[in-house]
């Protein structure tokens, strides 16, 4: 006689079959049905919290370990690709809607998986621009991310981050707002390439300040419970803002390089030292990545052919200019 494994037993079966599948098979149904959605968006939230518990974010990490990490945020995102097909396919545009399409954007954000990015970004923000959007209630990190994703992807270049920007609603977005005259002097800070302004707005304690209530990044070694979509939209925010400071910190040293013949850097210039980590964006902005040390970088650049130690003169490097 065979046992009777029960409902929960069904559920993880047909949560794998789906899994399995493109996720619309035996007659597209599977996946178009609001509950088995909600069943599987639990599903994809156990796989997720296991990810989160044994891959936390850290610098010290080996290259197997990198590439298990790598596999299994993968894997993550795939499952949301699907629930997202169910999704549009049952056109759904209620909160769990939305939750799935914020989730699987901020984390697509998160694990470095850009084409995805552009992908959902389509259907939070429908393109052509449009005086209304299908998520009315959705959170300010969407435009946010959205707008520093695309200028992360086309940098220097901010032809589609102009571009997304007229698709994105007055509601979304109210221009005169604090959130957009934040990003908007981000941008300007880069196309006029005044690197001091964007070393600023880029700071840490600037966001901090721009986000007011929403308060800093959050931890990122606890494993999420409840669907925080808060605590990925800040460390999407963050992540993205790391990714544009590391690109704006490579032209400005090569234009540094052009413009200096010698930098003082011993410890009692303060003014010059201060102004080279502001300028390089050494200070972090992730909290599981440490910031740089000045000196460090320093000889770091002096391995690279960048810099060479001035003889007799402690603290003090002849700048190699750019060939």
């Amino acid at each position: 006689m065979v046992p009777n494994l029960g409902p929960a037993r069904r559920r993880m079966d047909l949560m794998a079959s789906v899994s399995r599948s493109s996720g619309l098979e035996k007659d597209g149904d599977d996946l178009k049905n609001h509950k088995t959605q909600e069943e599987y968006r639990d599903f994809i939230q156990e796989k997720l919290d296991a990810v989160l518990k044994n891959h936390p974010w850290t610098v010290n990490e080996t290259e197997d370990a990198k590439k298990q990490r790598l596999y299994e945020q993968e894997n993550v995102l795939i499952l949301f690709r699907k629930l997202r097909e169910g999704v549009a396919s049952a056109a759904r545009t209620d909160d769990f809607a939305l939750e799935v399409y914020e989730t699987s954007f901020f984390l697509s954000i998160i694990f470095e998986s850009p084409k995805q990015t552009t992908a959902i970004i389509q259907h939070l923000i429908p393109s052509p621009p449009s005086t209304t959007t299908p998520f009315k209630n959705a959170s300010i990190f969407v435009p946010l991310c959205s707008l520093l994703h695309h200028l992360v992807a086309s940098y220097p270049s901010q032809g589609t981050y102009h571009q997304h920007l007229d698709t994105i609603p007055e509601s979304l977005l109210p221009r005169k707002s604090e959130h957009a005259s934040w990003v908007f002097d981000i941008a300007k800070s880069l196309r006029r390439r005044n690197y001091a302004k964007f070393a600023y707005l880029s700071k840490k304690e600037t966001l901090v300040s721009v986000l007011g209530s929403e308060q800093q990044e959050p931890a990122t070694d606890v494993p999420a419970t409840t669907k925080p979509l808060a605590k990925f939209g800040k460390q999407a925010l963050f992540v993205l803002l790391n990714l544009l400071r590391q690109k704006a910190a490579s032209t400005a040293w090569t234009i540094l390089r052009a413009s200096y013949r010698e930098l003082a850097c011993n410890p009692g210039n303060d003014d010059t030292r201060t102004w080279l980590v502001n300028s390089m964006c050494l200070d972090s902005v992730l909290s599981f990545v440490p910031s740089t040390d000045l000196d460090k970088w320093l000889h770091e650049q002096e391995s690279s052919g960048h810099l060479r130690a001035k003889e007799g003169a402690d603290g003090r490097w002849i700048v190699c200019k750019v060939r």
